[in-house]
């Protein structure tokens, strides 16, 4: 099985990257039609970024994330020039108002910016912005009226049920002897929120120490019937557990957890005026993908046709490559429309 374009465009190949240790760091990493990326951007999300695994030719293999998150980057600049040329491009207002949304429905997203530092407000904006870009490109001359929102809405209503839901801080351990020292250090005075950080600090075999959003009720997403009563053990306790509770050691599998219940969260139906923003957006990618399905051509086209300048030496003729593999790619397909065209 060959890979797609869109593998080529948003992956790029596996590379071996060389960065140069003598380079200042105010020098931009790459240009894109004469638009620098920040090399300080780019170390930043270097850190951050898993090993990009790529799947072509039925196999499947890890790539080298300096490389893979340099070719993103060109992506991104790509589509945010193409969203710009068609007049699509989000301005700074839809960016600032998505980011507050984003921020307000996702506390975890504010957390890694404030708290955990894995990245800058900056960051997100920027990512923000380039999906709201690709959302655009992708929705070009697609409409969705009210009528179909409210629709939706009634036809799929359960989906739009959350269930109560417990915040819990939990430690799962095997051996007997560390429950023990665990059980020793709440006689002692410890808080359980301090065993939790100890312990997800410091992880020894066989244990698990975190924070978790347990739902309460509605459907068990288990691979077996096994993990099913596992997990409905787990509900039934926390359902008779107050918050600030600590329980005692609950029976999973070969461990046992024990379980802080930091919040509790009712059950709610969620008002369509609360989601209709969601739906209409889903709504115009499914239609999107239909009218517009051969954006990733144009992202290859555009690619290619962009002057992308590689300031590293060791990575000019392997992009060049790349940008060959994506021509082919994009020939291959372009001729496969074209004979589907004919047959119609």
């Amino acid at each position: 099985m060959k890979p797609s374009i869109g593998v080529y465009v948003a992956m790029g190949l596996a590379v071996m990257l060389g960065l140069s240790a003598c380079r200042s760091s105010e020098q931009p990493i790459a240009k894109v039609n004469d638009t620098p990326l920040p090399r300080e951007e780019y170390y930043r999300r270097l850190e951050i970024v898993p090993t990009p695994v790529l799947i072509g030719q039925g196999q499947a293999t890890t790539a080298p994330a300096g490389y893979t998150t340099l070719v993103q980057m060109i992506r991104e600049q790509v589509l945010l020039q193409m969203a710009k040329e068609k007049g699509v491009l989000p301005t700074d207002k839809q960016v600032d108002e998505r980011v507050e949304r984003e921020m307000k429905n996702n506390p975890d997203i504010k957390r890694a910016i404030t708290e955990l530092k894995v990245m800058t407000l900056d960051d997100f904006r920027q990512q923000v912005k380039v999906r709201l870009a690709e959302f655009n490109l992708l929705t070009r001359g697609v409409t969705v009226t009210e009528q179909e929102v409210k629709q939706f809405y009634e036809q799929n209503k359960r989906a739009f049920y959350r269930p109560e839901t417990a915040r819990v801080r939990f430690v799962l351990v095997q051996d007997p002897l560390i429950r023990q020292q665990i059980d020793d250090d709440l006689k002692r005075g410890f808080s359980f929120q301090s065993i939790v950080q100890k312990y997800s600090q410091n992880p020894a075999a066989g244990i698990q120490a975190n924070e978790a959003d347990v739902p309460l009720e509605g459907p068990i997403n288990a691979r077996n019937q096994e993990e099913a009563a596992l997990v409905q053990r787990v509900r039934t306790v926390l359902l008779n557990a107050k918050v600030g509770q600590v329980t005692n050691w609950v029976p999973y599998g070969n461990a046992q957890v024990r379980m802080e219940i930091i919040t509790r969260t009712p059950g709610r139906q969620l008002p369509f005026e609360e989601v209709k923003d969601n739906i209409r957006e889903g709504l115009m990618l499914q239609k999107g993908r239909e009218k517009n399905k051969d954006l990733n051509a144009e992202i290859a086209r555009a690619t290619l046709n962009a002057k992308v300048e590689i300031l590293s030496e060791q990575w000019k003729e392997r992009y060049k490559q790349d940008m060959e593999q994506l021509r082919k790619a994009l020939e291959e397909y372009e001729k496969q429309q074209k004979q589907a065209s004919q047959k119609r």
